[in-house]
């Protein structure tokens, strides 16, 4: 029997940036509104704010927010730290060793290859 892995539709790869980083070690903020944040390579550091947010990892180890509203965090690759907050939010590690908090609401917690951890409130520890 072989087991592969498939993960989420790369939703990074079709949406349209409304804020974008470099390959360098970022600091990137977004609007109450709904954004778009892609950081590329570095080790970054987004928040996404308000809003129902789309946030990219991309390359290096990240620390990604999406705020308050339903939003969507993909870590990309490398080790990463994913922090849905208020809000239904999917949270997608991408290849590496990843920690995925939910933050209340109802959430989609998948690590994706790698040792992961994930926590959810309503449901407690699991990646899923």
């Amino acid at each position: 029997m072989t087991i592969t892995y498939e993960p989420a539709p790369p939703t990074c790869a079709t949406a349209t940036p409304t804020i974008t980083g470099t390959n360098a070690n970022n600091v990137l903020v977004g609007t109450p509104g709904n954004d778009v944040i892609f950081a590329l390579g570095g080790n970054d550091v987004v928040d996404g704010r308000g809003g129902n947010d789309i946030v990219c990892g991309g390359d290096g180890n990240d620390v990604l927010s999406g705020g308050d509203g339903n939003d969507r965090i993909e870590g990309g690759n490398g080790t990463d730290n994913l922090n849905g907050n208020n809000g239904n939010d999917a949270l997608l590690g991408g290849p590496g060793n990843d920690a995925l908090f939910g933050g209340t609401g109802t959430n989609t917690n998948d690590g994706g290859p790698g040792t992961n951890a994930c926590f959810n409130p309503s449901t407690g520890p699991g990646c899923f």
